[in-house]
C-alpha cells in the first residue's frame, strides 16, 4: 500500500508543478485564507460559537465529526509515514513537520462542515460547505504541502467519519446515556485509553504519538462535559445576540487561558520524559475539550449569561 501511494505521489509531480504555476497574489491570499480554515486555531473559535452562541446540538455533531476524522486522518499519516511533496520542484509555502498521507485538513473538512449541512438542511449552506471542504484540500496542493493522492485519501476519511456521525452515533448516544452516570465516565476513560494504545508511534519511534494524545484527550474532555451538562447543567441556547456574544467573548477566555496559560504552565514540566509531557498534554487538550459542554456553560449560570 505504501509503495503504491508513493508511485502516485512520485508521478503527481508534475501536476503540483503545473498548479503552483498559477500563482498570483490573490490566489495566495485565499489559498492561505482556506488552509488557515482547517487549522486547530480556527476550530478553537467555532465550536465554542456553535455551542455557545448558535445552536447546542449543531456543535456537538461537527465536534464528534471534527475529532473522528481527525483521529482517523493522524492515524494513517503516522502509520504510513509518507513524505510531502519535495521542495524543489514543488514549492512548500505552508510550514509542515508531519508525514504527509492524509490530509488532516481535507477529512475534517468534510466531516465537519458534512455534518454542519446535514444539521442545517438547506441548499444554499449545503453548497457552501462542499466549497469550503473543496477548496481547502485545494489549497493544500497549491501551497505545496500534500500530493493529491493525500487530499483525497483526506476526503475519502471525512466521508466515512461523517457517515459514522449520521447513520450510527445517534443511535449509540441514546443507548450511553442510559447508562448510569458513573458507567458512562468509565467508558468514556476506556475508549479514550484504547485509541491511546493503538495510536502509532512519532519519528522517534515513541507511543503514543502526539497526535493520538490530542484527540483522545479533547474526545475524553468534551465527552465528560456532555455528561455533566446531562446530568447538572442542561445548558440551552437562549438570549439576545448581544447576549450571545457576550457568553462566548466570557468562554473564550476560559478556552484561551486553559490553551494557553496550561501551555506555559506544564512547560517546564514537559522537557522531561516523553510519558510526562503526553500525560501533561493530555490533561490540557481534556479541559480545553471539557470547557465547551462543562465549564464554560456552568461559568454562564453563575454570571447570569
Amino acid at each position: 500500500m505504501a509503495a503504491w501511494l508513493q508511485s502516485l505521489n512520485d508521478a503527481s509531480v508534475p501536476f503540483l508543478v503545473w498548479l503552483q504555476g498559477w500563482r498570483s497574489m490573490p490566489l495566495d491570499v485565499l489559498m492561505n485564507l482556506m488552509s488557515w480554515l482547517g487549522r486547530e486555531y480556527f476550530y478553537l473559535l467555532l465550536f465554542p460559537f456553535l455551542y455557545w452562541c448558535v445552536n447546542k446540538r449543531w456543535g456537538i455533531w461537527a465536534a464528534l465529526g471534527l475529532v473522528g476524522s481527525n483521529y482517523v486522518g493522524t492515524f494513517l499519516k503516522w502509520h504510513y509515514k509518507l513524505p510531502r511533496p519535495p521542495d524543489p520542484p514543488v514549492q512548500q509555502l505552508w510550514h509542515e513537520t508531519s508525514p504527509g498521507f492524509v490530509s488532516t485538513h481535507a477529512a475534517p473538512a468534510v466531516a465537519v462542515w458534512g455534518t454542519l449541512a446535514w444539521q442545517v438542511r438547506r441548499r444554499w449552506f449545503t453548497a457552501v460547505a462542499v466549497a469550503l471542504a473543496f477548496l481547502i484540500g485545494l489549497s493544500r496542493l497549491y501551497l505545496g504541502v500534500h500530493f493529491p493522492a493525500d487530499v483525497i485519501g483526506g476526503w475519502l476519511v471525512g466521508l466515512a467519519i461523517l457517515f459514522v456521525v449520521i447513520r450510527w452515533l445517534p443511535g449509540i448516544g441514546k443507548k450511553v446515556s442510559a447508562w448510569p452516570v458513573w458507567q458512562q465516565v468509565v467508558a468514556v476513560a476506556l475508549l479514550a485509553v484504547a485509541l491511546l494504545l493503538i495510536f502509532p508511534s512519532n519519528w522517534q519511534g515513541q507511543r503514543p504519538g502526539e497526535d493520538g494524545v490530542l484527540n483522545a484527550a479533547v474526545l475524553a474532555g468534551f465527552l465528560w462535559g456532555l455528561i455533566w451538562d446531562a446530568q447538572r447543567l442542561h445548558f440551552q441556547v437562549t438570549g439576545s445576540w448581544p447576549r450571545r456574544l457576550l457568553r462566548f467573548v466570557v468562554g473564550l477566555l476560559l478556552v484561551l487561558l486553559a490553551y494557553v496559560g496550561l501551555a506555559k504552565l506544564f512547560g517546564p514540566w514537559s522537557q522531561g520524559s516523553y510519558g510526562l509531557a503526553q500525560s501533561l498534554r493530555f490533561l490540557r487538550y481534556a479541559v480545553v475539550g471539557f470547557i465547551v459542554p462543562g465549564l464554560g456553560p456552568w461559568l454562564f449560570s453563575r454570571l447570569r449569561l
